[in-house]
């Protein structure tokens, strides 16, 4: 499995990273679907990629007051 895909029960999560403001944005998609990525929200730059997610990393979704879903890591590394 691709590094870039962490897989749910029926989804995978994609993690795109903007390369100009280093802003996080997860996609929720059917298994195998390719995303539709876009222009970054926070700066509005097209810069952005998918970058590596781990399947071992435990998180948590947590709804936004917009309706924006947020991965949240339950345990973050320390420095």
């Amino acid at each position: 499995m691709s590094t870039q895909r962490l897989s749910l029960i029926n989804y995978d999560v994609l993690r795109e990273l903007c390369d100009a403001c280093r802003k996080e944005r997860f996609h929720f998609v059917p298994a195998g679907a390719e995303p539709a990525t876009g222009p970054c929200r926070k700066c509005g730059s097209d810069s952005s990629q998918l970058a590596d997610m781990s399947d071992t990393a435990v998180c948590r979704l947590v709804m936004q007051p917009n309706g924006d879903m947020v991965v949240v890591p339950m345990i973050r590394k320390s420095a």
